[in-house]
């Protein structure tokens, strides 16, 4: 028969009772330490998450502020969007995938769409950064800057035709006397037939010049493109050598041209922008010599396009450097001084520049600039 004390436990000394004593006391002390951090860390957490209501409060107020339409695209779809977005673009909604409304047209400048409200057109700037899969698109209504650079630019033409008014008188004042002087001729019942023709086709050619100088006159005035569409910018160019053909083979001038191979398309008034490019070749046959060449080229990336002219004459003056393009300013006889007056205008009313400049080996460089057309 088995012992019964076999079983029981053997007795806890003093010391080892101590020992637990202390272990358990350690242990009540830890959790009690362990339960105020947790308290402390769930009162900081509410703290935070009533911080974080409030700035996404806030930030959600300075969003709905801004005049701007500011738009969160995530994996290709919306994420979130402020009132300025709704009032933009009514059909937007949450989880939708982003595409450009279909009533916006592309603009003059570079990520510029036009919006048509029946009684006005409203003019949109869209700006987009990327990040990954994620990307803030910011749509801005330009229209009353727009307006403001166009009145400025009015102005600007306005005060320069205040300016000019005296070159005007002197340009007029010659053709005009001379048309008198003819007609006065014509007059006299004495005059031979072959007289009368000849003082009749010279009348002519004078009020020829008279007209065509109160065109140019016009058209530096201009304010901006009438009607505008997507055009290839090689075909512009193309288009505009063509145009003077006939000029190149009188002048005995060879043109070389290079055009990229990329099909860069620019938003242009067709007629006027090839105008514009015809009156810089013009002026750069004008300078090269007979049996020497101009270079005419174009080039484009991402966001600008180039059309680039470079003659081989004798380059431009310095003291007609700075003033090349002010209306009257040129060194000859038979000119208007209007030509690249007007080609200026024609390029900066299509967002444009135009800049010239001497090249090391002789002749002159115009460099015609333009924004390239970008989708969203």
């Amino acid at each position: 028969m088995a012992d019964p004390q076999a079983n029981k436990p053997a007795p806890v000394s003093i010391s080892e009772q101590a020992d637990l004593t202390g272990a358990f006391e350690l242990f009540v002390n830890a959790s009690r330490t362990l339960e105020q951090q947790y308290a402390s860390l769930t009162s900081q957490v509410e703290a935070l998450s009533a911080d974080l209501v409030l700035a996404h409060a806030r930030l959600e107020a300075l969003l709905n502020a801004l005049p701007a339409a500011v738009i969160l695209i995530e994996g290709g779809r919306v994420s979130h969007f402020n009132a300025a977005a709704t009032r933009l673009v009514p059909s937007l909604k949450t989880g939708a995938a982003w595409v450009l409304p279909k009533d916006w047209y592309p603009g003059s400048g570079p990520d510029e769409f036009h919006l048509d409200l029946g009684s006005e057109t409203r003019t949109l700037q869209i700006q987009k950064n990327e990040d990954g899969s994620r990307s803030v698109i910011q749509i801005q209504d330009i229209t009353a800057n727009l307006k403001t650079v166009e009145e400025k630019e009015r102005i600007d033409r306005l005060a320069s035709m205040g300016q000019m008014s005296a070159g005007i008188a002197h340009q007029i004042r010659t053709p005009l006397s001379t048309a008198l002087l003819y007609c006065s001729h014509l007059c006299s019942e004495q005059l031979e037939d072959l007289e009368r023709k000849q003082f009749s086709e010279k009348l002519q050619r004078q009020l020829i010049h008279l007209e065509r100088l109160a065109t140019e006159m016009l058209q530096f005035v201009r304010t901006k493109p009438l009607a505008t569409q997507l055009e290839n910018l090689n075909d512009l160019v193309t288009s505009a050598c063509h145009h003077i053909d006939g000029l190149f083979e009188r002048a005995n001038v060879h043109l070389n041209l290079h055009l990229t191979e990329t099909k860069t398309e620019v938003l242009v008034e067709r007629n006027t922008f090839v105008s514009a490019i015809v009156a810089i070749l013009e002026n750069a046959v004008q300078a090269t010599e007979s049996g020497r060449k101009i270079f005419v080229s174009t080039q484009a990336d991402s966001r600008r396009c180039s059309v680039i002219i470079e003659d081989t004459g004798s380059g431009i003056p310095q003291d007609m450097l700075a003033r090349l393009f002010e209306p009257f300013s040129t060194n000859r006889a038979s000119g208007t001084g209007l030509g690249l007056a007007i080609a200026r205008n024609t390029i900066q009313s299509h967002r444009g520049e135009i800049s010239a400049q001497n090249v090391p080996n002789g002749g002159a460089r115009f460099t015609i600039s333009l924004p390239a057309l970008d989708t969203f």
